[in-house]
């Protein structure tokens, strides 16, 4: 059932313009992210628990007791484990006449169990890499949608300022709003049930209907490409600039330095106080 919540937060009126459209989009598409990676986060520890758990189950299986039956099972197993010493902790903890466990046995065990369990990390049987390889390949979308929520954070942050400073936005950078927004538009129009027009974006959105009882699924990888399509940051005001440059002319010169007069005697280190001032370090 999808969550109405969602569904209200991520409507929008396709008939906004480009700039406040695109806005939304993102914004959209960040709320979408977070909630995903929280949901990749507990699907990430679930994987790791049952890691674990696997883990436990073939120590337990492989080494339940120090009987000579379960050492014979142990070195047909995991040959590689049984050394000298795993064989003398059998034979010190084997049970007083088969029926009487003796002083410090539990502890040997699981003792043994700990070091069984790093052999059989590190040997990472078939059924280990598999769990692994689902925990790499979870850990890696993860890492990506983290990235992405970045790079889109960085992008609002970028178009409000635009907004907020009234600057012309780049042609290169309208293009790109533009392009945001007609998904926007094209999301909106699936949400209502509407035909979506595809010939206007490149957005790859062919997944939709898998997902359509989720609102939060189209914008999820909204701004799926949007390092390569915007990097820029609204130019410093000129007014900066102008006020930066007239602190730089009226700073006084260093104590150090003497002031140049045109008469200055020949004789002078020609490199006293010729410095590197391009960073304005000492003007």
């Amino acid at each position: 059932m999808p969550d109405t919540n969602i569904s209200n937060s991520m409507t929008i009126d396709p008939a906004l313009p480009d700039m406040q459209l695109a806005l939304q989009g993102l914004q959209n598409s960040l709320h979408a992210m977070q909630t995903e990676i929280a949901r990749q986060t507990i699907a990430l520890e679930q994987l790791q628990a049952s890691r674990r758990q696997l883990l436990e189950s073939q120590v337990a299986r492989l080494l339940p007791d120090f009987s000579g039956d379960t050492l014979d099972a142990l070195v047909l197993a995991c040959p590689g484990f049984v050394d000298d010493m795993v064989r003398a902790t059998f034979r010190e903890n084997r049970k007083i006449v088969g029926l009487f466990a003796r002083p410090g046995a539990a502890t040997a065990l699981t003792t043994l169990k700990i070091r069984l369990a790093f052999f059989l990390d590190t040997q990472k049987g078939t059924d280990l890499r598999n769990v692994d390889d689902e925990i790499a390949s979870a850990n890696e979308e993860r890492h990506q949608l983290e990235k992405l929520r970045y790079e889109t954070q960085a992008a609002i942050k970028t178009l409000e300022k635009y907004q907020a400073s009234g600057q012309a936005v780049p042609a290169e950078v309208q293009a790109y709003i533009h392009q945001l927004a007609e998904r926007a538009r094209q999301i909106a129009a699936r949400q209502v049930g509407g035909p979506a027009d595809n010939s206007s974006t490149e957005y790859d959105n062919s997944s939709y209907d898998s997902y359509n009882s989720n609102a939060a699924f189209p914008w999820l990888y909204f701004s799926q490409d949007i390092s390569h399509n915007f990097n820029h940051e609204p130019a410093s005001s000129p007014q900066v600039h102008e006020e930066a440059r007239h602190q730089h002319d009226a700073s006084p010169a260093p104590a150090n330095c003497a002031v140049d007069t045109p008469n200055t005697s020949n004789s002078a280190d020609p490199l006293a106080c010729r410095t590197d001032d391009s960073l304005g370090a000492y003007s």
